[in-house]
């Protein structure tokens, strides 16, 4: 898959300790994974922009690479809402204006809370603000918490916000919820969670050819690995492509009425009122909503049928206002 190539005009990402000119100026700091960049994660960083601009504070995000479960479970890969690429794209449009992404491995695993706070926080990227959420653990064995931050904050005369569960409709908006959303197909609460629409990028890819002979041609697109996949199914969804947004009907799933079972899951989309060539294209999908689970059919006419009413409810959701 073609990389994704970053631009910033704010946003300064920095990869180690040592990258740190010692310069950056004092600092307002959030710390943790923000897989997905969530309407909670949104909220937190909000705040902390607000403190950072009164008191003059560079916002600035600690995060970690690879996410820590992985490298304390091995052989345990998470699927993420976010890749690494789409994650600082994320956190750049919330206004930060500098990410540590620390590598996580076994050394930093091992770091006392107490030293993790020294080294990172305060001789690292010299905090004088920090918020974390209000179930933060660090250092060893996740032996330091909230409270234990609390007081290594005030020893060090940094100022220490834990921000409360972010609830939605009394419920608690989470990475993890939101991953479990999409994996059930339930996309637009998924979306409601995350403050837009769940979206995988990637690069199209050629196929076997078999939606332009049914004169329903897609794009099959190559995603990133590690991304969390809808469950399989129609959805109604929206494609960007240069700047371009189409309206467009993508299939998750393994084309049962052709292939033979233990196929990998492709991702295929048919893009409304739009014709041209895209193999080698990036594009981004948007899931919107669901329309139906995938089936097989008992013969490719019956296929086609489908597919055409799939578009005509994909064209009555577009049809609606707010769309």
């Amino acid at each position: 898959m073609r990389p994704l190539r970053l631009r910033f005009n704010n946003l300064q990402v920095l990869h180690s300790l040592e990258a740190l000119s010692g310069h950056q100026g004092p600092t307002a700091v959030a710390i943790g994974n923000f897989d997905g960049v969530h309407i909670g994660h949104q909220a937190l960083l909000s705040d902390l922009r607000k403190a950072a601009e009164q008191t003059q504070l560079k916002l600035t995000v600690l995060t970690f690479f690879p996410h820590p479960v992985e490298v304390l479970n091995p052989g345990k890969t998470l699927e993420c809402l976010s890749t690494s690429a789409e994650k600082l794209v994320q956190l750049e449009a919330a206004g930060v204006e500098l990410v540590l992404v620390a590598p996580f491995d076994r050394q930093l695993a091992q770091l006392s809370p107490d030293s993790f706070f020294q080294q990172y926080l305060v001789q690292g990227l010299q905090a004088r603000r920090v918020h974390v959420g209000y179930n933060f653990c660090f250092g060893r064995n996740r032996a330091g918490d909230t409270e234990s931050l609390r007081r290594l904050c005030e020893g060090a005369k940094v100022t220490l916000h834990v921000a409360p569960a972010y609830k939605l409709a009394g419920e608690v908006v989470s990475s993890s919820r939101i991953r479990q959303a999409v994996t059930r197909g339930s996309v637009e609460q998924a979306g409601r969670l995350l403050g837009r629409p769940y979206s995988i990028a990637g690069t199209v890819m050629a196929g076997a050819g078999r939606g332009r002979k049914l004169g329903v041609p897609t794009a099959n697109l190559a995603y990133p690995p590690g991304k969390v996949l809808p469950q399989t199914g129609v959805y109604v969804t929206r494609t960007a492509w240069q700047g371009q947004l189409f309206h467009s009907v993508t299939n998750v799933g393994v084309k049962p009425t052709f292939e033979q079972a233990g196929c990998p899951v492709v991702i295929e989309s048919h893009l409304l009122d739009f014709s041209g060539q895209l193999y080698g294209e990036t594009i981004e999908v948007s899931f919107l909503s669901r329309l139906r689970e995938e089936r097989k059919f008992s013969s490719v006419d019956e296929l086609k049928v489908a597919i055409e009413g799939d578009i005509r409810s994909a064209e009555r959701y577009f049809s609606k206002p707010g769309a």
